[in-house]
């Protein structure tokens, strides 16, 4: 295979479905095949063997996860007790950061995917980013890969093709490379060691926040929700914790979050307006409030009010017009006010 794959399945190794991963991979790389052609890198990095809690890195596993443009990590209660997985997430997070300006949008870099359900709370640096986005299907929306796999084939065909039609359109923003050296120093995103140390202080960081990068935090529309740097040495926030109820209160009350499908839609506006950066991944599930707070919160976490503004953009596009200009308003207050870095 070439030194350079195009993507990297990332997953925690399980002798009960590695075949279906294989079988996974090898759809993905033929799919990339026929969209970027002969000239184009479209090959995947699957390593297939169990590397167990302390075990040094391969050579070949530290030079793919180093040069690959993408990371498919498929999401499981093992993915997250992975050092390894872990290792492959920072490592990513790593690359996206040193290719984000200042002030600009971080590349995407890290595809994360329901590989099984997840029944555990998503570490930080992982909970703020996409993975349901309606473009892959309503089969997977409602279940997992692994089921969707082996329930349904044509809504496989259906996801695999919007998935690597996403990877292609991404993958036009260059990451730098990360020589061995890095690679092997970096501190994993999480897993046992992290778990055991949570206060170790990383080697390589997370994303430095750009105006649409997330920054982490939990679903909730009390005001101790807005993040540190909007508090801190400002002396005001953009939206008083009245204003915030409020702005949630339209966006739930409304014909948008009334209906599932007209809320898809609405996110979507604001995904295609903001790419390559990803929504909170609570913005896609739960209750017609729980999406709306992640989404508002999500918003007020970004160093520009430009998520805000673009929130407000798409609500128009579908709201009644009383609604959408109560929105208006208090999303232009906002950024009137948005408190400077």
């Amino acid at each position: 295979m070439p030194d350079k794959p195009f993507f990297f399945t990332s997953y925690a190794v399980r002798r009960a479905d590695s075949a279906l991963v294989a079988e996974f991979h090898a759809k993905l790389e033929q799919e990339i095949q026929i969209k970027r052609g002969r000239t184009a890198a479209t090959e995947g990095f699957l390593d297939t063997r169990s590397l167990g809690f302390g075990a040094p890195w391969r050579p070949q596993l530290v030079d793919a996860v180093g040069t690959t443009r993408l990371l498919i990590a498929l999401l499981s209660d093992d993915y997250f007790d992975s050092e390894w997985c872990g290792r492959e997430w920072a490592v990513m997070e790593e690359r996206a950061r040193r290719a984000t300006q200042a002030g600009g949008r971080a590349p995407v870099a890290i595809l994360p995917l329901f590989w099984v359900p997840v029944t555990r709370r998503l570490p930080d640096r992982v909970a703020d980013l996409q993975y349901r986005a309606p473009r892959l299907g309503d089969a997977y929306a409602d279940s997992c890969l692994i089921d969707v796999m082996r329930s349904d084939p044509q809504a496989y065909h259906k996801f695999v093709v919007e998935l690597t039609d996403y990877m292609v359109d991404v993958a036009g923003l260059p990451l730098p490379e990360l020589d061995a050296d890095t690679v092997e120093r970096t501190v994993p995103a999480f897993g046992p060691s992290v778990s055991a140390a949570p206060s170790a202080a990383p080697v390589s960081a997370p994303p430095t926040p750009g105006p649409t990068s997330p920054v982490g935090g939990t679903v909730s529309d009390d005001p101790s929700t807005f993040p540190a740097w909007a508090t801190q040495n400002v002396g005001r926030m953009p939206m008083s914790p009245e204003e915030k109820r409020r702005l949630i209160n339209l966006l739930v009350l409304s014909d948008v979050g009334a209906r599932r499908d007209a809320w898809d839609v609405f996110t979507d506006s604001i995904r295609v307006a903001i790419r390559p950066a990803q929504l909170n991944t609570q913005t896609d599930g739960g209750s017609a409030r729980m999406r709306a707070v992640a989404l508002v919160n999500f918003a007020l976490r970004q160093r520009t009010p430009d998520v805000l503004l673009v929130l407000a953009d798409a609500f128009e596009e579908q709201a009644a017009q009383d609604a959408a200009d109560a929105v208006r308003r208090l999303v232009e207050e906002a950024a009137a006010q948005w408190p400077e870095k």
